[in-house]
């Protein structure tokens, strides 16, 4: 994909530095060595904690730096912020319908009709970037990931004069899968379930006719735990969970957690109606004058893609929580604080035994394209300017994923959907950081049955690269 080897002194110069940053973690060495020597597509998974958002991070931020973008599409809006990347559904221009891809066929074939065609923008980016990153690749449906499989695979024939890219998965372009079954499905509805129920086993991607055409594919799984390197017991428990392996003994250590939630500490929930009652009633019961910090939009912003609300009401002493990552390290996307002094045009917020100064952000989702001559070129699409803060008295355990915290209270009473539990625990690094409002029984600890079939028959059976780590990073010494 990237031919290191073919590069100049100082690029390769970098990338020992990223190869060093992980020489203790030989599976994310895996990964990049197979990112550099293949043509194939990857599944890089691993559990929660183990680092792969922030292994994607700095392998894009690599290749920005040599001019080879790779494009990168996220299941939602909001992951979409994380990175610099664009929704699934934006880039291929899909929309918010429910469609197969024998539905898209007539609308490709058909020059006059503009409906779900992909500008010369967007097909040059396909032809000339490196490879596809598709993130949080546990939440795109089925139906999704075929259609994208479709798209692919007509606008790069149709742009080499090629019908043999038709045959190849995505048209022959290296595609990147990353994330964790065990997380959070796609969101369902009714309807979805009325029209895929007949051509789908389940909505997850693995479903897809993609997938089931057995697509080769290389598996990367990360098993460096970084979240909760320093409580290996609590580990222990939660890869039981995973396993459906869970004891007596493990629901009695994890109940004696059980008590009354902290007003220290933020709380996540199942339903964002419980969220939203407990943040509106907790800053009002605050003293002292509120402040109100509207947010700024232009193009009209999606309502699905904001990290901050659009109204967001503080007061001095307000529990907040940071919603971005700080380029200086300062803070990170999860950070908790208090806030300690507000003005028009900042916030002052206590972050362990630091104030720190937040200024409003302007963030942006920007259409990444790569030109024939390899200059990429970056088009906003919507951008909007709000302080990089939430009320962090709850949130939901869908808005927690990702997030790290030294301590939460989980209130999974009403657990809804497969890996909700799991997901929930898993933001803590320790056990005795986590506070139960409810007692937790075997039945909220339940994944699909398709998750147990697509570890079993194909985790299990696809080949995994050879680890002759230290040879390869010798190449670039």
């Amino acid at each position: 994909m990237l031919h290191i080897k073919d590069l100049g002194d100082e690029h390769k110069e970098n990338y020992k530095i990223l190869l060093d940053k992980r020489k203790k973690n030989p599976d994310a060495l895996s990964f990049l060595k197979l990112i550099d020597e293949t043509d194939q597509c990857c599944f890089l998974t691993g559990k929660a904690g183990t680092g792969k958002s922030t292994l994607i991070r700095e392998l894009i931020e690599f290749c920005k730096e040599i001019g080879e973008a790779p494009l990168v599409l996220w299941s939602t809006g909001i992951s979409a912020l994380n990175i610099w990347g664009q929704t699934v559904h934006s880039f291929f221009s899909l929309g918010i319908e429910n469609v197969l891809p024998q539905e898209i066929k007539p609308y490709l074939l058909d020059k006059k009709n503009k409906k779900y065609k992909l500008k010369k923008s967007k097909i040059q980016t396909l032809v000339n970037v490196p490879f596809v990153i598709i993130d949080e690749i546990g939440m795109v449906n089925a139906n999704t990931l075929d259609c994208v499989n479709l798209l692919m695979k007509y606008y790069l024939a149709e742009a080499a004069w090629n019908d043999e890219l038709i045959k190849k998965p995505f048209g022959g372009k290296p595609v990147i899968f990353v994330g964790d079954v065990f997380q959070l499905p796609p969101v369902s509805t009714q309807e979805r379930k009325y029209k895929f129920g007949g051509h789908y086993e389940s909505e997850r991607f693995f479903d897809s006719l993609t997938f089931k055409k057995k697509l080769e594919y290389h598996i990367i799984q990360l098993k460096k735990n970084y979240r909760q390197e320093y409580d290996s017991s609590f580990w222990d428990m939660l890869d039981a969970i995973r396993n459906e392996t869970v004891s007596e003994h493990h629901l009695a250590t994890l109940n004696q957690q059980v008590g009354e939630a902290s007003a220290d500490v933020i709380l996540l929930s199942t339903h964002r109606g419980r969220v939203d009652d407990i943040n509106t009633q907790k800053i009002s019961q605050l003293p002292g004058k509120e402040y109100i910090y509207e947010w700024e939009a232009e193009w009209n912003f999606p309502e699905s893609m904001k990290k901050a609300d659009s109204i967001l009401r503080l007061k001095k002493w307000a529990k907040v929580m940071m919603v971005t990552n700080d380029p200086r390290g300062k803070r990170i996307n999860g950070t908790m604080g208090i806030v300690d002094n507000l003005w028009e045009e900042y916030v002052d917020v206590l972050l362990g035994d630091e104030v720190v100064t937040v200024t409003s952000e302007i963030r942006a989702n920007k259409e990444i394209s790569v030109s024939s001559k390899w200059k990429i070129n970056e088009k906003i699409l919507w951008t909007y300017e709000q302080f990089p803060l939430k009320l962090a008295y709850a949130i939901t355990i869908h808005k927690s994923q990702g997030m790290t915290f030294d301590a939460c209270t989980l209130d999974l009473s009403n657990t809804f959907t497969w890996g909700q539990a799991y997901t929930a625990l898993s933001r803590s690094k320790t056990l005795s950081g986590i506070t139960l409002l409810n007692k937790i029984e075997k039945k909220h600890l339940f994944f699909s049955s398709s998750i147990k079939t697509f570890t079993k028959e194909w985790l299990s059976s696809m080949p995994i690269p050879p680890k002759n780590i230290s040879e390869y990073i010798r190449c670039f010494d």
